[in-house]
């Protein structure tokens, strides 16, 4: 009897919806920031070891990393394909960006075509990275520097957003935190002898909120005084700024790093302090292969019957990938309502049904285009042509 790979698929996802529902909510409900995931590695590594396959933690030097793979029964010689899982939340706000629905996106790809490969027959190895760390620190940087993603041929995910893409071009992005060093003093008795932190810290933000004039359409620049001083009658010695900048393109990004320096620089200068300057890794921008992308966006607007959005903004260590690897990076609208990530009301809809099924779709989507590479080389080899390109 024939078997269509597409209903393969269809089938694998279906079956385990029920468990990926209940990952999601265990994800969802007990929120970990980055680095911090001990419990939603535990949950998504416990169940796929319960499904039989191999998995490797601590990959990468990450404690919550991990590399979940299955080599075909056909052999090895196919492709060599990874998903990658995502289950950071944020501070405060919990799973504003919906990670607890990329992390089983990820889980619902890899059982996909693991099931396809085992099925029709298809060699090849499939490989699920958990990535933690993506809204801070950079995990999957750190795991690409450390050669944890060798030998793979083409890497995808999906992200909830308001909309959906699949040829999204994400803005490169650099974090940055600033700390300014000055003298306490009584704010009432001797204030002259005091070198203000936080008036510091408040000159810089101040300067680069007049510097925003002159930024491209498409930059950005945005931060807090995490720590502007304790109590109001002390002068303060210490002061903390949390940065970020993002530019439209990654090649952008150490001209405007060099302008916001100066501007640190300066506000030092101007009230007295020393100033120290932590920089993360810079996430590049998201290149989409269009070949990839095209068949993504065929699906979804047959799906949704609209067309994509890619609109979006935001940036992604995925981004970084994208420089080295044939990439997919799926973008897909959590509810149909237009709420925006990084926000409480995204946290509420990332918990409900309808997330958890257009979650599942477009994981659906990403694996009928990671089989269709696998089986048929006239589309692959269109689909590298178009990375060289």
């Amino acid at each position: 009897m024939f078997i269509s790979i597409e209903s393969v698929i269809h089938q694998a996802i279906s079956d385990a919806s029920y468990d990926l529902r209940r990952l999601s909510l265990e994800i969802h409900d007990n929120p970990e920031t980055a680095l911090e995931e001990k419990w939603a590695c535990r949950y998504l590594t416990e169940y796929l070891n319960g499904e039989g396959y191999k998995v490797e933690q601590g990959v990468g030097g990450l404690e919550t990393a991990f590399v979940a793979s299955y080599t075909s029964p056909s052999g090895n010689s196919g492709l060599n394909v990874g998903f990658c899982s995502e289950y950071d939340a944020l501070p405060l706000i919990g799973h504003g960006c919906g990670h607890n629905l990329i992390a089983i996106s990820g889980v619902a790809m890899f059982l996909a075509l693991s099931k396809v490969m085992d099925t029709c027959g298809v060699p090849g190895t499939v490989k699920l990275f958990g990535t933690p760390a993506e809204e801070a620190k950079g995990g999957k940087i750190i795991m690409h520097k450390q050669g944890v993603f060798e030998g793979i041929d083409l890497l995808m995910m999906v992200h909830p957003s308001a909309a959906f893409c699949g040829n999204w071009h994400s803005q490169a992005s650099l974090s940055m935190t600033v700390e300014y060093f000055g003298k306490s003093a009584h704010a009432a008795m001797s204030p002259w002898n005091g070198i203000n932190a936080g008036s510091a810290a408040t000159i810089a933000l101040q300067t680069i909120g007049v510097l925003r004039e002159q930024l491209k359409p498409d930059w950005r620049a945005h931060g807090i005084i995490a720590d502007g001083g304790q109590v109001a009658n002390v002068i303060p010695d210490y002061s903390r700024i949390e940065y970020t900048i993002r530019t439209g393109w990654s090649e952008e990004l150490d001209t405007l790093r060099t302008r916001i320096l100066r501007i640190f620089e300066a506000a030092a200068l101007a009230t007295g302090c020393t100033h120290k300057v932590k920089e993360e890794h810079a996430y590049l921008d998201n290149l989409a292969n269009p070949v990839l992308a095209e068949m993504y966006d065929d699906i979804m607007s047959a799906k949704y019957q609209k067309q994509p959005d890619c609109n979006v903004g935001g940036s992604t260590d995925f981004g970084n990938l994208s420089h080295s690897f044939i990439t997919l990076h799926g973008m897909y609208d959590l509810a149909g309502t237009g709420v925006p990530n990084h926000s409480k009301e995204f946290t509420k809809g990332a918990r409900t049904k309808e997330a958890h099924e257009r979650t599942l779709f477009a994981a659906e989507t990403i694996a009928r285009i990671a089989a269709r590479c696998l089986v048929d080389k006239e589309f692959w080899s269109k689909v590298q042509q178009a990375h060289k390109d």
